[in-house]
């Protein structure tokens, strides 16, 4: 059985994508996977129509509840005056990308604070001077393109983050920055988190839509949290409707209907999510706790096998395991994680560090200063 009672919601922060995860799910034994899923992925039984209407839980008056706008991407006056200000219109592309970044984050400009769990408009990120990486990026773009800049959003996978939060897994992946291009083909990249930039990380650009949909989807997660249903659903929904082929939307919004109680509902907006992405680690997730909450264990088991091949998969998971380990003194189970992933294609300095920790601790300096070695 497979059972848990958290949902994992998907969330857009300063490394933007955060997902909290059942702890279980991912230390659950092997399980063999079939090739193909008992259930069919197509949205059967309730169609996009009625999971985007409300109606399951507020009949009709589902149709008095507003579409919010929260005018994200606003160039208001003031903004447009600070820019001016700030900013010189003839000068070349260079001067005034560093004129922009001055601008934002220097004493002599907003003096922007990063906030990772301020979810902002563009205004209220100028008038709070402070933003997480979203925030920073709607204000960025404005200001840029208002000086005649080429900006776009730039969505960075970083590597995901692990760290253990009682009985849930956090687990962030992905950031947003800003890239501006400039017509000599030199890019530059501004971005309020310096923790995050690296050339080695794949970018995309990333639409207007998509990007303010991330900011409904935080506030969807937040209202959530609070309990607050009816504006949850609103800017949930508002997400899907401005990026419908993010797979994380429709996850959140099967967190939404598995949290009222609408089963039949969450599982066809977990089944949304996985049209668009099969390796949804959230709606994999979910999908086998509710089946397991209904009584399907054949589903629950092969969701929660599928679930746990791409937590097997992911070697940061195993680099958690072994920090974890390690935290609490048993150095030869984090040797035992992290073996299975040092000298792998998907590197990272930080899994040699910790195997070679581990083993000093243990006594073996020859096996540590080998594993150093390898860096050289």
């Amino acid at each position: 059985m497979v059972r848990a009672p958290y949902g994992m919601i998907y969330r857009s922060i300063s490394i933007p994508l955060l997902m909290l995860l059942p702890l279980f799910l991912f230390l659950a034994g092997c399980t063999t996977t079939s090739s193909t899923s008992p259930v069919d992925y197509s949205e059967t039984f309730i169609g996009r129509g009625a999971l985007l209407s409300g109606y399951a839980l507020w009949g009709p008056e589902a149709d008095d509840l507003p579409e919010p706008e929260d005018h994200v991407l606003a160039l208001t006056p003031e903004i447009k005056s600070f820019t001016e200000r700030h900013i010189p219109l003839k000068n070349a592309e260079i001067v005034k990308v560093r004129a922009l970044a001055n601008s934002i984050v220097s004493e002599d400009g907003l003096n922007m604070a990063y906030n990772r769990t301020a979810t902002l408009s563009a205004d209220e990120a100028f008038r709070k001077a402070e933003a997480n990486c979203l925030g920073f990026s709607y204000l960025t773009v404005l200001m840029a393109r208002e000086r005649g800049l080429k900006a776009a959003f730039q969505e960075v996978d970083i590597p995901p983050l692990w760290a253990s939060d009682e009985e849930k897994l956090i687990y962030a992946t992905g950031h947003v920055n800003v890239r501006v291009q400039s017509r000599s083909g030199r890019d530059f990249t501004l971005d309020i988190d310096q923790v995050n930039i690296d050339p080695g990380y794949p970018t995309r650009i990333m639409s207007d839509a998509e990007a303010e949909a991330h900011y409904y989807s935080n506030k969807g997660a937040a209202f959530l949290d609070r309990g607050d249903m009816k504006n949850a659903f609103r800017y949930m929904v508002k997400a899907i409707r401005l990026s419908p082929e993010t797979s994380s939307f429709w996850s959140n919004l099967g967190v939404f209907y598995r949290k009222n109680k609408l089963l039949d509902h969450a599982e066809m907006a977990y089944h949304a999510a996985l049209k668009y992405d099969q390796s949804n680690h959230s709606a994999l997730s979910n999908l086998a706790i509710l089946y397991d909450i209904k009584g399907d264990d054949e589903e629950a088991e092969y969701f929660a096998a599928k679930a746990r091949d791409y937590q097997e998969q992911n070697p940061y998971y195993h680099y958690f395991k072994a920090q974890s380990a390690f935290d609490s003194g048993d150095y030869n189970s984090a040797v035992a994680s992290l073996t299975k992933i040092v000298g792998k294609k998907t590197q990272d300095p930080r899994f040699n560090d910790l195997l070679a920790e581990s083993y000093r601790m243990l006594g073996n300096r020859k096996k540590a200063d080998a594993v150093l070695a390898m860096d050289k």
